[in-house]
């Protein structure tokens, strides 16, 4: 498979969550054509579990949608409270 360049933006909160931990809040990545949401998710080692949502070119997306090259993807934690 082909790679592709996507720019990824994550939550400062997300960062020491992931495994390994994130270095930067925005960067870019090179992923296989055909990654979509959730392979991305994993593919930084994010827990599923802490993402509320994700925009690609800042709409709301599902997990499903498959990226393409150049998008830019944002990770947003799921918010708690009381």
């Amino acid at each position: 498979m082909r790679g592709m360049e996507i720019d990824v933006k994550v939550a400062t909160i997300l960062l020491k969550k992931a495994e390994p931990p994130l270095r930067s809040t925005r960067f870019s990545l090179s992923v296989e054509d055909g990654t979509d949401v959730e392979g991305l998710i994993g593919t930084l080692g994010v827990p599923p579990r802490l993402v509320g949502s994700v925009t690609v070119n800042k709409r709301r997306s599902p997990r499903d949608r498959v990226l393409a090259h150049g998008d830019l993807v944002a990770i947003i934690p799921a918010i708690s409270g009381g």
